[in-house]
């Protein structure tokens, strides 16, 4: 399907007169205030980790923060709630505790669902779906750190997979329903909804981009490939006018490979371990999968698991590298790659796009080093935060002209 979405986004940048700024002042001149939302908040609701980059605005010299949050999601029953309290000694901080309540139902999220209800991913579900009560944690933990009033106004910035972006109206008319009475941790919550800005994934990047080229972006053919846990997408622009495709051929599809041909393996462990090995699989890595008390078991238990995985390896680049070289034309000019599946596959998508210029998470890894303060062995960390941190940029941005503007 085709979209002039990135088009009018793009021809925008040039002015900083984005639609998100038109809905802000809107919303402002209504309420006879200025604009000022309480809280900024851009969001990934990833498959790997819940990636979230605010700026509390009512703090006039507050900095961008940087939150993450484990990517399970569980419903769950008043009575297995009220156990659950009965039993904790102390209260942790709200992002490890996040359980919420709207319209009647209860949900842990992140690392509560993960440890104490034992939620587990599914692949199946929609993360458009998922993201409401994603948003409500995310909102209600925030609150709570910063010392939030329960009432505040909201700046929400999204991203959804290309696959899943055309339900952004249905999800932005379900996040303003919710966020309009919820409660986070028994503590009632009326969160305003000002502006929603959705984008798909790898949004962040090409506004990036796309401000650093300028005019020369809409000339110019070029290919945003993102590669995450659960999916990768790609999307092009020619002349600006975008065309995507989503497919399931995340990180997952690997480790899938490894579990269904190993014993007693999960997908956590695994990515663990596969993520501290590297492109190429250290044995010593693999140390901790092995189920074996017997030394000479262990030894050749971990070394089946290796050589699963480094086939399982080959057998994803090859499925990977086929659908990309099926979507992404011969004569693109640039192709922007992000996504922390990327970090993995470096040296072959090097080998496979040497027919173009690569922009590697539109060169923001730094960005995130340096505007957290994160330190070098942090680099995954900064390579997965680079699409969100690019869409807080330009909702920071907006807010900040439409500040001077109402002023």
């Amino acid at each position: 399907m085709i979209h002039n979405f990135y088009l009018q986004m793009l021809k925008s940048l040039r002015y900083m007169r984005f639609s998100l700024l038109g809905i802000i002042l809107d919303k402002g001149s209504k309420t006879g205030r200025k604009f000022l939302v309480d809280l900024m908040l851009s969001l990934d609701p990833g498959t790997s980790m819940t990636k979230m980059v605010y700026r509390v605005l009512e703090k006039m010299s507050s900095k961008p923060e940087l939150l993450c949050m484990e990517p399970e999601l569980v419903k769950i029953s008043r009575d297995s709630l009220s156990l659950y309290e009965s039993g904790q000694i102390n209260r942790p901080n709200p992002e490890n505790e996040a359980w919420i309540e709207y319209n009647g139902e209860y949900y842990a999220v992140g690392f509560l669902a993960q440890k104490y209800f034992e939620a587990r991913i599914n692949f199946l579900e929609l993360k458009y779906e998922n993201a409401i009560p994603k948003t409500l944690a995310a909102v209600g933990a925030i609150a709570i750190r910063e010392g939030l009033k329960s009432n505040l106004d909201l700046s929400l910035g999204l991203l959804l997979p290309y696959g899943e972006w055309e339900d952004r109206e249905r999800l932005e008319m379900g996040l303003t329903k919710a966020l309009s009475s919820f409660s986070f941790r028994g503590q009632q919550f009326c969160v305003n909804l000002i502006s929603f800005q959705c984008l798909p994934e790898g949004g962040g990047l090409v506004l990036t981009r796309s401000k650093k080229l300028g005019t020369d972006f809409n000339k110019v053919n070029i290919a945003v490939v993102m590669l995450g846990f659960r999916d990768i997408s790609a999307v092009i622009f020619e002349r600006g006018i975008s065309t995507g495709k989503t497919e399931g051929l995340g990180l997952a599809w690997m480790l899938e490979r490894i579990k269904s041909r190993t014993s007693g393996q999960n997908l956590h462990d695994l990515l663990k371990a596969v993520h501290l090995s590297g492109s190429a699989l250290k044995p010593r890595y693999f140390n901790t999968l092995a189920r074996s008390k017997n030394a000479e078991f262990k030894a050749e238990e971990v070394a089946q698991i290796v050589e699963v995985a480094e086939l399982s390896r080959k057998e994803y680049w090859n499925k990977v590298s086929i659908w990309l070289s099926m979507n992404i034309p011969v004569d693109i000019q640039q192709v922007i790659i992000g996504g922390g599946t990327s970090e993995y596959l470096v040296a072959e998508l090097k080998n496979l796009f040497t027919y173009t210029e690569i922009s590697w998470a539109a060169e923001l890894e730094e960005d995130v080093r340096l505007a957290f303060n994160l330190p070098i062995k942090k680099d995954a960390l900064c390579l997965r935060f680079t699409d969100v941190y690019g869409l807080f940029r330009y909702q920071n941005a907006t807010s900040a002209i439409s500040n001077h503007r109402a002023s």
